[in-house]
């Protein structure tokens, strides 16, 4: 029942990293420009991020929040990838704004 609710919970939370798309164009960002951080998605001349770089920085968010390494995020792991994805938010829109 628990491992049912835990896969579950994985399960709801791929939607949400999938719409995350790249809020992780920090103001360090430019330090990692062309370099092959996980942490920061590498943008097309466009602006738009191809779907191996959003994967791979997905990956690299999963795994910055794995503290256990069981290859799966506990609750207090799931709160503390929320808080990083909300960070990311909130820098994402400082830098590119809301289109109306």
């Amino acid at each position: 029942m628990i491992q049912k609710r835990k896969m579950e919970s994985i399960i709801a939370i791929v939607p949400f990293l999938m719409a995350t798309v790249s809020f992780a164009t920090s103001a360090n960002a430019s330090e990692h420009e062309g370099g092959s951080d996980a942490s920061v998605m590498k943008r097309e001349a466009d602006g738009s991020v191809n779907k191996k770089e959003f994967m791979k920085h997905h990956e690299w968010m999963f795994d910055q929040n794995d503290k256990n390494h069981n290859a799966k995020l506990e609750p207090d792991e799931m709160r503390n990838l929320h808080k990083m994805v909300s960070k990311m938010h909130g820098r994402f829109e400082q830098e590119y704004g809301q289109k109306k």
